[in-house]
């Protein structure tokens, strides 16, 4: 996943500029600028991890779409229909005919193809998504099936923010990474590429041959600035200069809940946000410790208090929107006499009864920032006392992979590549000699073990799934690898100007351009 889940959805920013008036002529165009937070990290398609899809979203296309609006319905974009085996190893997608590519060649079969062998020879950032395709066959022209060696839920991975891009063989054959890295992409998307400079702005325009159409009210160009400062954004967009905006901090949404020109919509979404306790560094080493700090934090509170309603607080590791979540976890009462009694269990209870423990913390943008002063506060109160290092995130991350240095209370924000509850488990809590995202370095090989069987379960028996995860849930609590703490809300702020948006809980922090009009 990457940077993508250190970098929240509250510094992430989309932001939309009309440029039109009401009488067309030949030569005006109709131009929509969407601000970002952060610039590319990775161009390639097979690569990119983070905040690109913001972009890329609207370049390339994928086999199928999810929404997750009402329920779990997954939408035909460049296959029309699929079918898969009783065992869920064998899958059959039929392709859209009629597809071109930015630079003319057709889709089909062969891109399929080469589009998902690519991604599983380069075996970088969401490779592993395709890990059980063992073969992706041409059966004919617009038929492809993929032969997988265990029991996987392709439509869901065909469907995935990361890694699932289709993109032209003819042309990508002959480049190779660092030619994309000099800002370079050609999907099938609606709109193409035409500029790009470094940390200031892409500048893509509609591509007419489109096979989903164009209407008259739709946008002709669309400019991706990086736009990094939360008090421009706001001034903007009360002043008219811009029309839609993320990433807004809730202490500052009651004035744009009054603007008589602004909406504010907040939804459920898939991310949440927690705090790793790094589980092989003192004190959080020791268990008691661990749970010490749940009992001594009011969660309640500070989701009510900072976050309101931006905010829920989280009940166990995964968010209340997807599927086998469990409401009714066992959770950590709010009682700090409990929380001093476990810390007398600890073998730390001698060195805390001298004084204050001094314990590290990372944190990284706001309003976690805010949570982060919470919990400093929270746990001072039992005998800690924690130092904060607000550092920006790809450090943070550096740090984090660091065994030795990695903090003993570390900030995540998590999404899932693609729809499932073994994301989290897969990427945060799974054995790794080598940790990408385990960050709580706490290792259990009976927990990896049920893991691959959930997974492994997903497409064949969902239910037998669901029953795995919610005893992972428990366990993790029990274990108090890390602090969960809040389920986020998506958020827009847009200009009534702006119409036809919807927002996709699959693909956070992406607009669909067009899918937009004016």
């Amino acid at each position: 996943m990457n940077q993508r889940k250190g970098i929240s959805l509250f510094i992430l920013s989309l932001v939309f500029f009309l440029s039109f008036t009401g009488y067309a002529v030949a030569q005006q165009i109709s131009i929509i600028k969407v601000v970002m937070g952060a610039g590319i990290n990775n161009w390639d398609p097979a690569i990119a991890y983070s905040n690109e899809s913001q972009l890329l979203d609207n370049i390339y296309e994928r086999l199928l779409f999810l929404d997750l609006s009402d329920g779990e319905k997954l939408i035909p974009q460049l296959a029309t229909s699929y079918d898969r085996s009783e065992d869920g190893k064998i899958w059959t997608f039929k392709l859209r005919k009629g597809v071109k590519f930015h630079n003319g060649e057709p889709f089909n079969a062969e891109a399929a193809k080469f589009s998902i062998d690519r991604n599983k020879k380069i075996g970088k950032g969401p490779a592993w998504i395709w890990g059980a395709v063992k073969e992706v066959k041409i059966i004919d022209e617009y038929t492809v099936q993929f032969i997988c060696d265990k029991s996987s839920p392709i439509d869901l991975i065909a469907a995935s923010q990361y890694g699932s891009y289709m993109v032209p063989p003819k042309l990508y054959k002959d480049k190779d990474t660092e030619w994309l890295q000099t800002g370079k992409a050609v999907g099938t998307g609606p709109y193409k590429l035409v500029s790009w400079e470094k940390g200031v702005q892409t500048i893509t325009e509609k591509f007419d041959d489109y096979w989903g159409g164009w209407k008259e009210n739709q946008y002709d160009k669309a400019i991706f600035k990086i736009v990094t400062e939360v008090s421009t954004r706001i001034q903007l967009i009360k002043q008219g200069g811009v029309d839609t905006v993320f990433g807004i901090p809730s202490d500052l949404l009651p004035s744009l809940r009054k603007h008589p020109d602004v909406e504010v919509y907040l939804g459920p979404s898939l991310v949440n946000t927690m705090y790793h306790l790094h589980c092989q560094k003192p004190p959080t080493d020791d268990i008691n410790v661990r749970r010490a700090f749940y009992h001594a934090i009011n969660f309640d509170e500070l989701a009510a208090t900072i976050f309101k309603d931006t905010g829920e607080r989280a009940i166990g590791p995964l968010p209340a929107s997807i599927w086998s979540h469990d409401p009714n976890l066992k959770l950590y009462e709010y009682n700090v006499e409990k929380a001093k009694e476990l810390l007398k269990k600890s073998k730390y209870a001698d060195q805390l009864s001298k004084g204050p423990m001094k314990i590290s913390m990372v944190n990284y943008y706001r309003p976690t920032d805010q949570m982060a002063l919470y919990i400093q506060a929270s746990l001072q109160k039992i005998g800690f006392e924690v130092e904060i290092d607000k550092t920006p995130w790809p450090a943070v991350w550096a740090r984090y992979k660091n065994k030795e240095k990695s903090p003993n209370i570390g900030l995540m924000n998590w999404w899932p590549t693609y729809v499932t509850p073994g994301d989290w488990f897969k990427n945060m809590w799974y054995t790794e000699k080598d940790p990408l995202w385990n960050f709580s370095y706490w290792y259990n090989a009976e927990f990896d073990k049920l893991i691959d069987e959930a997974i492994g379960s997903e497409a064949s028996d969902r239910q037998k799934s669901i029953e795995i995860y919610k005893k992972l849930q428990q366990w993790l609590v029990d274990e108090a690898v890390s602090l969960f703490a809040i389920d986020r809300k998506a958020q827009m702020i847009k200009r009534k100007a702006v119409k036809g948006f919807k927002y996709y809980p699959a693909y956070p922090g992406v607009v669909f351009v067009h899918k937009l009009h004016y």
